[in-house]
């Protein structure tokens, strides 16, 4: 498999001291690799005129030791963090088979096996929406005809998706589609009402501060959100893309179809408004004849302004609901006391975190084909933070974080930004006259907030992380959000996810992605872009061409943080 700027297997990938030689102005204004490093290799980006001439010096015996230790601690947190997950399956089955969770539907409609039953299918739904898009946006720079004969169903989804504007409206919907699954996930395995003040199992009765930690607040639910639900199909998904959506789990009916029939039913195009306000900001010169760009007819407007009415409206309810006391941000155990003028700022807290982290992947994939000599100096805040995300494997560990913190604002968002209480009767106050039905479906069920998180909290962010990449991320907070992220993951507590993701492709069979071939065949894909950015900042780049997105990691991608 080549890389970017030279053969994997030279003796400079590795961080040894070796005299690295930097690439030429010539190479990089003709966005050609020099003629001394290989005659035929593809660049995915132009190297940095500022390219670390020497790698860092071998490691002293100190380093090393400190290296063995984590890789030892690692493999350690496979075992346990595998426990703790099979122990928080048993916690929320548990609490939903003794009626203690929270159903939108509210207790007792219906019988709790058909609940777990439920969950168990929308978890599955949420891994598969996951895995899917990661494979099908990943997908977007390989010819589909190219494997049409070999992948039909990996076909038929990119067929579709590919066409046209259709990726940023699946994107769209999509994420719409995620975030109400998860909303209604985290009413079912969700904390209710328990017999007793604290949480017990049998005889073994918790305490106070463990029911407020890990029932209450839902920790472990979204330790099953986050590894189950997520990581596992993403990690399966990152390097085996097409091999993900030929599984016998139809993607284009499970997944394609119903994207893209919420997007078009106009819920979440106050995301295109916005991308239009951010685009005109930037002053990008847009083609009119763009394939890929909307079309903007009368219907598309006509959507634009229902959906905007929508978030204002949504808006209003959140905002009533959390100033009212009607929502779950003041009602439940451990949450019944918050006033409502601090549960409207935790409510906000919780909508710039998710919005971070949205907006901040957004933002690491598009620079990870930018030029670092574009913003070094411009934005130094940038350039540190990539820096880091880019070093050793930061990428994979941000991304593996990250996964954590998105699930679990939504799921404290789902809780909320949904109205408390069963059958349409609130919990306490009026419903301004709208009645029992649409207290019942829009707000106990959290339609409405998940409009307003969706909207808000997530495509808005990542519509002005598409559009300023550099400056989303040129400040202390992102930076300071990535470190917090890498020590997150660091901890191993969703290593879970690696152990699952190896049997899962082993049972599977699932083959890898190789879209290196020579020529025209050369395809230039997202996991092709990072090991190409690290070079060109002078980042130590695995030896044998291992990626940050591989399945099985080897080298500097296995174990390290840099």
């Amino acid at each position: 498999m080549s890389t970017p700027y030279g053969k994997p297997d030279e003796p400079d990938d590795e961080p040894n001291g070796t005299q690295v030689q930097p690439v030429q102005d010539s190479a990089v204004a003709t966005n050609k690799p020099d003629e001394s490093i290989a005659e035929n290799t593809k660049p995915l980006l132009p190297a940095s005129r500022n390219a670390i001439k020497a790698m860092p010096p071998k490691p002293k015996l100190s380093d090393r030791a400190f290296l063995a230790f984590v890789i030892a601690y690692r493999k350690f947190s496979y075992f346990w963090s595998t426990a703790l997950l099979i122990f928080s399956l048993i916690v929320v089955f548990y609490g939903i088979g003794s009626k203690w969770n929270n159903p939108p539907w509210g207790q007792g409609v219906i019988h709790p096996a058909i609940e777990a039953v439920i969950f168990v299918v929308l978890i599955t739904w949420i891994a598969l929406l996951e895995g899917a898009q990661v494979s099908i946006v990943g997908l977007q720079s390989v010819p589909i005809e190219s494997f049409r004969n070999t992948h039909p169903r990996a076909f038929k989804c990119c067929e579709l998706v590919h066409k046209g504007p259709n990726v940023e409206r699946f994107i769209v919907g999509r994420q719409f589609l995620l975030l109400f699954i998860v909303f209604i996930v985290s009413r079912i395995g969700g904390a209710g009402t328990l017999p007793t003040e604290n949480f017990y199992i049998g005889d073994w009765q918790w305490s106070s501060e463990a029911t407020q930690l890990f029932w209450v607040n839902s920790v472990f639910l979204i330790i099953i959100i986050t590894v189950p639900g997520s990581l596992v199909t993403q990690l399966m998904a990152a390097n085996k893309m097409l091999a993900f959506l030929e599984l016998p789990y139809a993607p284009y009916y499970t997944v394609v179809l119903p994207s893209l029939a919420l997007e078009s039913i106009g819920i979440t195009h106050t995301s295109y408004v916005l991308k239009d306000v951010f685009v005109r900001l930037s002053g990008a010169d847009r083609k009119r004849d763009d394939p890929k760009q909307m079309k903007k007819n009368k219907l598309y407007y006509a959507r634009c302004i229902m959906s905007v009415g929508l978030v204002i409206f949504s808006t209003i309810f959140v905002l009533k609901g959390l100033f009212s006391g009607q929502t779950g941000a003041t009602n439940g155990v451990g949450w019944n006391n918050l006033p409502g003028w601090a549960a409207f700022i935790i409510t906000i807290f919780f909508l710039f975190v998710i919005g971070c982290c949205e907006g901040f992947q957004i933002a690491a994939v598009s620079l990870s084909q930018v030029p670092s000599d574009d913003f070094k100096t411009k934005a130094p805040t940038a350039y540190k933070t990539t820096q880091l995300l880019y070093a050793g494997r930061n990428m994979q560990a941000f991304l593996v974080g990250r996964q954590v913190f998105v699930a679990m604002m939504m799921v404290l968002l789902g809780k909320v930004t949904s109205y408390a209480g069963s059958e349409g009767v609130l919990v306490e106050g009026d419903d301004w006259g709208m009645g029992t039905e649409f207290n019942r479906i829009l707000l106990q069920t959290g339609i409405l907030g998940a409009i307003f998180v969706v909207n808000v909290g997530q495509l808005s962010f990542r519509m002005a992380a598409s559009c300023f990449p550099v400056m989303f991320i040129n400040n202390f907070v992102v930076n300071y959000l990535l470190q917090v992220v890498l020590v997150v993951e660091a901890t191993g507590v969703v290593n879970s996810c690696w152990p699952l993701a190896w049997g899962l492709d082993s049972m599977l069979g699932l083959t890898p992605d190789n879209f290196d071939g020579d020529g025209d065949e050369w395809v230039n894909t997202a996991a092709q872009h990072v090991p190409g950015r690290k070079r060109s900042m002078g980042v130590p780049v695995n030896k044998g061409g291992a990626g940050p997105y591989d399945l099985h990691p080897t080298g500097i991608y296995a174990h390290s943080y840099v």
